[in-house]
């Protein structure tokens, strides 16, 4: 059903579009994709909002627009080295949008509208101004397409009943998403379609959040029938679950800012059917707290859920002091909600770039060990760190820690240009219009959002740390080795050495060793004081070991590293120890986490837990798991999540992919259907799953 509409797009409207200006280029595509969206609306529809695409012809060559040179000939030197030499990725990533949607439901697009009309009238020649308004314009006018055609079906309906419904659809479609809802059945109509218009505007359907529905949806139901309004949950669940990817996330509960519980009648009904259907989407950010009710909390110890990867559980006392400690306000803290798979957003208020810099941090070992030289490519970098003979551990951990810090500042310059580069010429004025800011300082949300978030994920990290572990013990306490053996080993990816390769992999790991989880938190201690140092006011770097299954394409362009990990070998996964750790029982893992400074990786840590079925059985094994995730909040976690699918279903699912579509899986920040996840992803997924249960 998903093509890329976007080529189509520029295919059509080349003559129109190659001579306009960059915002008003793209405020034009992004009007044009609303007009040429093919629309549906079917007979049993309770609200609109079904769209699909069209495939983009076949290009005899491709339709490049000028772009305007921002980064220097240095700077793109830097960039292309760190990439294609260094495994480390600075680029900019669409999409893990919230946007401020109580607004959006109570006022209406126009309120965005009419701010830009003031800002216009003291800079009327603005053009970044204008590519506001005209995107505002054409998302204001979107909904009329489905009205016409509710219209239509009202007038071709056989019976009262769905004449009426149409006829219902019809007038509030002619209201909203342009003004603000007066009801429930309006809200819901509102809200779908300003959430699937904002993946038009972003060219990416990835991670769009609901933030708080639970919260500002609630006044709209105490007036509404509970019935009909669990109806239209029920087709927004199945929309949700259609339309994008299973990183949507919808907050339920957590406090308000004087910390009272915020679990609603709403809540419960959407907790209710989330366990009705089990979808993939959208995913239930569940914000747990201390007064959070028991009854609440024990309705969710539900393997049905787990089986499916729902819900997530997050910390709200932890998860508002992590906001906090980014330097934002006690009062704006309180306001965050959980956005996408992992992170914490402002909504309205922050553009958040979550895969901003996947960062190799095996390389400030290798430059720590060798002289100020990665193992398998020449330095064309200068670096002020200056290289030393490592005799000791702690020389090792002090020197890694160095060029930890350089290499997170160089990679916070190289963002910078990366985001000037992206805001000249492919803004987005929709989402920026709606996003704090923007309008104040006529610029794209990707330099001018009130807060700027950029996440740095560290791959590897685990690797690194097992690594450091293992010369500890192999070089300078049993003095087995010297540093320039391991390193020749590592350089011919231990071809001629299994028997060093064997024991790096017997040593120390973190997750089941208290010194390795002492290095785990030193290093993570290294980077979160890096990330504090290179963020600026609104620009904040905020560290993550959040990788879902990337880190097994990642690891596949990543040369051998020192922990006896050969070249092209998943690196380790979110937050979670090494394959080589063996079993980890849960509550190791969760001790292992709670090693790293929490509160300062607020960028993700997603703990993946898994339990096989014959645990949640009885009672009181449902009562560990939820006093374990307790636990784990109590030592400063932010976030567990649960995954209890059958090995056994997914070896089947794997094997023959297209007989099992409907299995579904967390696969590390979200659920998502086994057979869409490449082959390598599936075979890491059953391997991880298997050491959990001890296999």
């Amino acid at each position: 059903m998903f093509y890329e509409i976007r080529p189509l797009i520029i295919y059509k409207f080349w003559e129109e579009l190659k001579h306009l200006s960059a915002p008003m280029r793209e405020s034009r595509i992004f009007a044009l994709t609303l007009e040429q969206m093919p629309l549906q609306l079917l007979k049993e529809d309770l609200f609109a909002g079904r769209y699909g695409y069209e495939c983009a012809p076949e290009l005899s060559k491709p339709l490049v627009f000028d772009r305007v040179p921002v980064m220097t000939p240095e700077q793109l030197r830097i960039h292309r080295y760190l990439n294609r030499q260094l495994n480390t990725v600075v680029g900019f990533s669409p999409a893990h949008t919230c946007i401020d949607y109580e607004t959006v439901l109570n006022k209406g697009l126009v309120h965005y509208r009419r701010q830009v009309e003031g800002a216009l009238e003291l800079a009327p020649e603005d053009i970044y101004l204008q590519a506001m308004a005209q995107s505002l314009d054409a998302a204001m006018d979107f909904s009329l397409r489905y009205a016409r055609m509710a219209r239509g079906m009202e007038e071709s309906a056989e019976n009262e009943a769905d004449r009426s419904r149409f006829a219902r659809m019809a007038a509030a479609l002619e209201k909203v998403p342009k003004f603000g809802a007066e009801n429930f059945y309006e809200a819901v109509q509102s809200l779908w379609l300003v959430h699937s218009m904002i993946p038009m505007a972003e060219s990416s359907w990835a991670s769009i959040s609901l933030g708080r529905m639970d919260q500002y949806l609630y006044p709209y139901y105490q007036q509404a029938d509970p019935e009909e309004a669990a109806c239209l949950l029920r087709q927004l669940f199945q929309m949700l679950d259609t339309y994008g990817d299973g990183a949507c996330a919808m907050n339920i509960g957590g406090m308000d800012a004087q910390g009272n519980d915020q679990f609603n009648e709403l809540s419960l009904l959407l907790i209710r059917i989330e366990k009705e259907l089990c979808l993939r989407a959208p995913i239930f950010a569940v914000r747990m707290h201390e007064k959070m009710s028991e009854e609440v909390l024990d309705s969710l110890m539900d393997h049905k859920l787990f089986s499916v990867g729902q819900p997530t559980f997050y910390s709200e006392e932890n998860c508002r002091e992590a906001v906090a400690r980014r330097g934002i306000p006690e009062a704006d803290a309180a306001d965050f909600a959980a956005n996408s798979c992992m992170g914490l957003i402002l909504p309205g208020r922050e553009f958040a770039n979550m895969w901003a810099v996947k960062f190799n941090t095996h390389l400030a070992l290798e430059l720590a060990i060798n002289h100020g030289q990665p193992l398998h490519a020449p330095l064309e970098l200068e670096l002020t760190t200056r290289p030393m003979e490592i005799t000791s551990t702690e020389e090792l951990l002090a020197q890694t820690g160095r060029y930890l810090t350089e290499l997170i500042g160089l990679c916070a310059r190289q963002y910078r240009a990366v985001a000037m580069e992206r805001a000249a010429n492919f803004p987005d004025p929709f989402l920026s219009a709606m996003t704090e800011g923007c309008i104040e300082n006529r610029a794209d949300r990707a330099v001018a959002a009130t807060y700027d978030t950029v996440t740095l994920e560290f791959m590897g990290l685990a690797n690194t740390c097992d690594a450091i572990c293992a010369m500890d013990a192999l070089v300078f306490e049993k003095k087995q080795y010297r540093l320039s053996q391991l390193i020749e080993a590592a350089r011919v990816n231990y071809e001629g050495y299994d028997q060093l390769r064997a024991q790096l992999r017997r040593c120390a790991k973190w997750g089941s060793s208290e010194k390795a989880n002492s290095v785990f938190a030193a290093l993570g201690g290294v980077i979160a004081a890096a990330a504090k140092e290179y963020s600026q006011e609104n620009f904040l770097l905020l560290p993550s070991l959040h990788t879902l299954d990337v880190n097994v394409g990642y690891g596949k362009n990543l040369p051998a590293t020192l922990d006896g990990r050969n070249a092209g070998a998943p690196v380790s996964k979110n937050a979670n120890p090494s394959v080589l750790a063996g079993k980890v029982e849960p509550t190791e893992h969760v001790l292992a986490a709670a090693a790293l400074p929490q509160k300062d990786f607020s960028g993700g840590q997603p703990i993946d837990l898994y339990f096989p079925k014959a645990w949640f059985e009885t009672y009181e094994s449902r009562v560990k798991l939820k006093q374990l995730i307790r636990s784990y909040f109590r030592l400063d976690g932010l976030q567990v999540q649960v995954n209890s699918a059958d090995i056994s279903l997914l070896e089947k699912a794997h094997a023959e992919p297209d007989n099992y579509p409907q299995v579904i899986v967390r696969k590390g920040g979200y659920s998502v259907r086994f057979n869409e996840m490449c082959p390598d992803a599936r075979e890491d997924f059953i391997r991880n799953a298997r050491r959990e249960e001890g296999q």
